[in-house]
């Protein structure tokens, strides 16, 4: 299997899209041709199943703190250099956190702090 950072996102396994690999955490609230929306929630101390977002989007953070961790689908932690961790972590806490997301390759998200992830994923189709 061709490693998917390498990869045309196209081809990801759909197995591992997020709606259907991470279906608990991951919920469809308007599809058509050209988007995905999902209402995304991630409970205290609760890791999501690998899976991938092959579509670049916004995403609307409404309730959100850190530390949040990422890990490959190895159980590797993965160092704090995705979009959506650099925003966590530079953002100061006010309003909804707003941040562009480039498609992101299988893996997990583990949410290690002591409230309820919750936001709005737009996936943007034709990208």
């Amino acid at each position: 299997m061709t490693t998917p950072v390498e990869s045309d996102p196209s081809t990801w396994d759909q197995a591992l899209d997020a709606v259907v690999a991470a279906p608990k955490h991951h919920r469809v609230l308007f599809e058509n041709e050209r988007l995905r929306v999902l209402e995304v929630t991630l409970e205290p101390n609760d890791e999501e199943p690998v899976h991938h977002h092959r579509w670049p989007s916004v995403f609307v953070l409404d309730q959100v703190k850190g530390p949040i961790h990422d890990f490959a689908p190895d159980g590797t932690q993965l160092p704090p250099n995705r979009d959506v961790i650099q925003a966590i972590q530079a953002w100061d806490g006010k309003g909804s956190l707003v941040v562009h997301m480039a498609p992101q390759p299988p893996g997990r998200v583990l949410n290690a702090c002591d409230m309820t992830v919750h936001g709005i994923r737009v996936e943007m189709k034709n990208g």
